[in-house]
This record gives C-alpha cells, sequence and structure tokens, in this order.
C-alpha cells in the first residue's frame, strides 16, 4: 500500500493529473453504484464513450446522451471531493502512519 499510495503522489504531481478523495462524510454519491471512465477523442467530431465494468460484463455507451449524463455525475462526484491539496495532505499523513 505504501508503493501505491507514493505512485498516487507521485502522479498527482502531473500538470495534467487532478487527484481527488471523495471523503467517507459525503454520504452516498453517483459513484458508488459503479465505476465508469468517460473516454475522449482528440479528433473533430469524434464523439465520447461511457466504459463501465460491472459484475458480469463490460459496457460502452457511444450515445451523446449517455456521455452528457456520465458527465454531470462526475461533476457531481468531483464536486463531492477533497480539494487536491487536500486530498495530497489526506495521502501523505496515511502514507506517515503505514
Amino acid at each position: 500500500m505504501r508503493e501505491q499510495l507514493g505512485r498516487l503522489l507521485d502522479v498527482s504531481r502531473q500538470p495534467n493529473v487532478k487527484l481527488q478523495v471523495v471523503p467517507s462524510l459525503a454520504g452516498a454519491h453517483p459513484g458508488m453504484t459503479s465505476a465508469f471512465t468517460i473516454v475522449s477523442f482528440a479528433e473533430p467530431g469524434a464523439l465520447d464513450v461511457v466504459h463501465m465494468d460491472t459484475t458480469s460484463t463490460t459496457l460502452w455507451l457511444e450515445s451523446d446522451t449517455d456521455a452528457d449524463r456520465h458527465g454531470i455525475l462526475f461533476d457531481r462526484i468531483s464536486r463531492l471531493g477533497l480539494a487536491q491539496r487536500n486530498t495530497v495532505g489526506l495521502l501523505e499523513g496515511i502514507l506517515k502512519e503505514l
């Protein structure tokens, strides 16, 4: 676990990475039911797609509606997360305790 936390902290220092922890105090949130990834492509006109792994299958959602809905969910989850500096401080504190 020390190596994993150390790696997360290293990656969090990259300018294109925003690391956030959603604290348990946030309560139930949309990210608790299933994990998802929104995949965006650089090509003009390319659609965003949503990738989801469930206990029984992998889903690729390819409609604008699905991508928009999951973008809204991601924004809600992000607002519940700690600020990056607080996330880094939390992980550094946990790392010191290990």
